[in-house]
Order: structure tokens, then sequence, then C-alpha cells
């Protein structure tokens, strides 16, 4: 992958670089599905009690997510190091950019499920599909609108209004934010530990 231009473009990107099996692992870890972690698109008002030898209270427990993952798009943040090749993916981009990078991991298990709607972000975003299919709409200089597959990608520079629409039951695809401080300079340390 070459990111060839700072300007808003799609291209291809890494295949399988996260699956449905590595998010379902995820889910099934308390410290990402904490409510400050995992975040839900549209209104949401669900309560719960935590468990007995719960650390942290504020997980989402089994229960409420299958609810959540049923009505609502989501995404967990803090990312960057979910697996090897997605670590590898942000070294590239923190090359790029001289800058820290995090992974967002976008999901939704029903086509035309309300997601976040049109918006823009502070930050440059890189977003790669990793499965499903997608409708991206960019409206940069004017509006771009793309179907993508699993590996394709889309750069969207920072404060451009943006929407995806999911077009198969399941969707997955990671959103890689970059630091929009221009004097932020504190990175992940991004040695793959193995043992």
């Amino acid at each position: 992958m070459i990111l060839k231009s700072f300007k808003c473009h799609f291209g291809k990107s890494k295949k399988n670089l996260f699956t449905f099996k590595e998010l379902e692992n995820l889910l099934n870890l308390r410290p990402f599905v904490n409510n400050e972690r995992l975040m839900v698109a549209g209104d949401t008002e669900y309560k719960w009690q935590g468990y007995s030898w719960q650390t942290d209270q504020n997980g989402w427990p089994i229960s409420s997510l299958k609810k959540l993952l049923n009505e609502h798009s989501a995404y967990i943040r803090d990312c960057g190091k979910a697996n090897k090749k997605i670590n590898e993916l942000c070294v590239e981009l923190e090359k790029i950019f001289n800058r820290p990078v995090d992974c967002h991991i976008y999901f939704s298990f029903k086509k035309n499920m309300k997601g976040f709607g049109k918006h823009k972000d502070l930050a440059n975003n890189f977003i790669v599909l990793c499965q499903g299919k997608i409708k991206v709409e960019v409206w940069a200089d004017k509006k771009i609108e793309k179907i993508m597959t699993p590996g394709d990608y889309v750069y969207i520079p920072a404060e451009i209004y943006h929407k995806i629409t999911p077009l198969t039951d399941k969707r997955l695809s990671c959103s890689f934010p970059v630091s929009h401080h221009k004097n932020d300079r504190l990175f992940d340390e991004r040695e793959w530990l193995t043992l």
C-alpha cells in the first residue's frame, strides 16, 4: 500500500487485515467493550450492573451487547495493536504522516443500518474495508461516491464531510485516524511482542 496523495482518493490496501473471528475475540474481552472504548451510532440508553470479579464495571455485558449489535453500527477505538497486521499498517502510516496513528474498528450486522451519518473528523482518516461491502460518499471539491469491497481503502483528509453506508448484512472496516495535533509526538511503542 502506498498513500499516493494527501487529497481524498480511493485505492487498494491489504486484504485480510482483520476478521470477524478476531472481532468476536475482542467483543468477548471486557477491556474492549468498555463504554468509553466501544462507541455506538445513534441514541442508546443501555444500563447494566457489573459482575463480582470485574475490575472495570463499565464493560458491556453480552446480553446488552447482543441487543446493540442488532440495532446499531459501532466501533472500538484504541485498537492500533489489535493484531500484528494492524500494528504494521499503523507503523507505515506513522512514517508517512510523522504523527501518531490509531485504529478504530467499525462493524455492523445489517445492511443499511443507521451509522454515524454525514460528518467530518478533526483527523485525517485512512479507511480499509476488511469484510462486506460499503458505499462511501465524500464531499470534497465535489461529491465523490464509490462502492468499496474488501481490500479497498479511502483516504479522507481532516474536515472533509463523509458518510459510510453498509450494503451487506456484515460489514467490518478499520479506520486509521492520524493525530491532528501538529506537535503530537507521543507515538505508541510499535514493537510486536512475541513469546
